[in-house]
């Protein structure tokens, strides 16, 4: 195993920001994972895990400890039987007033839920994206509303992601993890985990780290799942730039939207039309001119400029509408 040090993350990020790993390894496979982790417990080293490098913000001056770069992506489709069962969906909070300027999300739901299930195995350092091609090319679907999404598999799992009116966690049937505490591996069902929107129990539990995760997905209609990809990738690539972290903040509820305007509201709406920020910048980190919830890199950007553009759109956001803006990014290092 190769451990490496002071190394520099940007570039194992999209949006190319962050300070070095004290201890940096690359591993590549589900064994190379557990020696790793097993290595960083051992030495009583701080263990961070990263993924594709989206949807986080790491700090200027780094993180401390061990980083390990999860590129672990074996997926296996398991014979064990699964019985057809209807979804029981977690609210994502999702709504965009004006299809033809942002995106169109109800135009592309179906439903999947009659067709029979398959049960498949996925490394947690699995591309989202890769995985999602090579179910659909051996007739599995279901994971086509998370085209476009630039991160892993235990990415997802981890922050529960969201793709039009779905959740990771919906088609969860377990998650396999490391526990640190007692050096364990566990196979935990999905009803032993909380699930909510963009959010998981995994965010409270540092101790369990995601090695695997069993999905239970459809053999439903390849042909519709690759267009539905497709549509996805074309709608959102109107609007969300690759130099970025991802959506910032998360969509306030419905609860929260409807004593201010009547309806559900997206954030990117919110900064756009009540806040007038989009464009605004602090440094080299800029509101994206497409879509109002992204915060781009426009070259040499710092995490501290990212964090100063964030709080300031928080705040104005309190101070006009007294609402409260949660961010959907994690970070990670000191800030």
């Amino acid at each position: 195993m190769d451990i490496q040090k002071n190394i520099p993350l940007a570039p194992y990020t999209t949006v190319k920001i962050g300070g070095p790993a004290d201890f940096f390894t690359h591993i590549k496979n589900s064994s190379e994972f557990l020696e790793a982790i097993k290595y960083g417990k051992d030495n009583n080293l701080p263990i961070t895990i990263l993924g594709n490098g989206s949807n986080v913000l790491i700090s200027d001056s780094g993180i401390r400890g061990l980083v390990i770069k999860n590129d672990s992506n074996n997926f296996s489709i398991l014979d064990t039987p699964v019985e057809s069962q209807k979804l029981d969906k977690i609210s994502t909070h999702r709504t965009e007033e004006n299809p033809t300027k942002y995106l169109n999300f109800g135009a592309l739901d179906y439903d999947e839920s009659d067709k029979p299930r398959v049960l498949v195995k996925i490394d947690s350092g699995c591309l989202l994206s890769q995985s999602i091609n090579q179910l659909i090319d051996q007739g599995i679907t279901g994971l086509q509303w998370f085209g476009y999404i630039p991160g892993t598999i235990g990415g997802a799992v981890y922050s529960n992601i969201h793709g039009g009116a779905y959740h990771f966690s919906d088609f969860i049937e377990s998650v396999e993890v490391f526990d640190l505490q007692d050096k364990s591996i566990k196979n935990l069902k999905k009803s032993e985990i909380i699930w909510d929107y963009d959010s998981s129990s995994f965010q409270q539990n540092s101790n369990l780290i995601i090695i695997s995760v069993t999905l239970s997905l459809f053999k439903g209609d390849t042909v519709r799942a690759k267009e539905t990809v497709a549509a996805w990738i074309k709608q959102k690539s109107y609007v969300q730039l690759m130099n970025s972290i991802g959506s910032v903040f998360k969509n306030p509820s419905l609860e929260v939207c409807l004593p201010i305007w009547g309806e559900q509201k997206s954030t990117g709406w919110i900064i756009d039309n009540e806040l007038h920020l989009k464009e605004y910048a602090i440094g080299d980190a800029q509101i994206s001119p497409l879509h109002a919830n992204f915060i781009i890199n426009n070259g040499h950007a710092t995490a501290s400029d990212y964090l100063k553009l964030i709080k300031y759109i928080q705040v104005q956001a309190l101070e006009k509408l007294n609402l409260t803006l949660e961010p959907e990014i994690k970070f990670l290092g000191q800030f």
